[in-house]
């Protein structure tokens, strides 16, 4: 169990500055939004700069957002989630239903941020290049977590299956 309790001591401490980036964004992307002055905050999308002017620039500022409170939600289902397993509740219908959950939000910002941004640079920058980096960042590695949460989830459903037929046959 201290495995656990260091794993939550973590995720508590990432869902800390999490709150405080989101705090940030909600201040910042509406000023970029109704502001017609460049912005020079450093945007970053893949590894790209974007400069906040125009309107498409605008809006994949807004997916980006977007992507990050999905994010930030799937973070906060986590430490709800490491909360059941610290009092013991592991395959209960709520620690299943919040894996897929967690799942989902991961895929998600996933999805809203890598698309977007690949058509941005495809329409707007003339660039058709995918980066395939093995980052954090990565589409493919925040795509994988939640997919890989979702999975899980189907395991503690059958997991689950199998201990109530456990409980049944004495």
């Amino acid at each position: 169990m201290k495995k656990l309790h260091l794993l939550k001591t973590f995720i508590d401490i990432f869902w800390f500055f999490s709150i405080i980036a989101i705090v940030g964004i909600t201040i910042v992307t509406p000023f970029m939004l109704f502001s017609s002055e460049p912005f020079d905050l450093p945007v970053k999308v893949n590894g790209e700069r974007i400069t906040v002017i125009d309107i498409p620039s605008k809006i994949l500022v807004v997916f980006l957002s977007v992507a990050s409170y999905f994010f930030v939600y799937g973070i906060h289902l986590l430490r709800k989630l490491l909360d059941l397993f610290s009092k013991r509740q592991i395959f209960e219908e709520l620690s299943i239903t919040l894996l897929n959950k967690i799942g989902k939000c991961f895929v998600l910002a996933s999805f809203i941020t890598s698309i977007p941004a690949f058509f941005y640079n495809v329409i707007f920058k003339n660039n058709i290049s995918v980066d395939f980096g093995g980052g954090f960042e990565s589409f493919f590695f925040t795509a994988s977590l939640g997919l890989f949460f979702m999975v899980l989830s189907e395991v503690f459903r059958m997991g689950k299956t199998i201990k109530e037929e456990n409980e049944l046959t004495v």
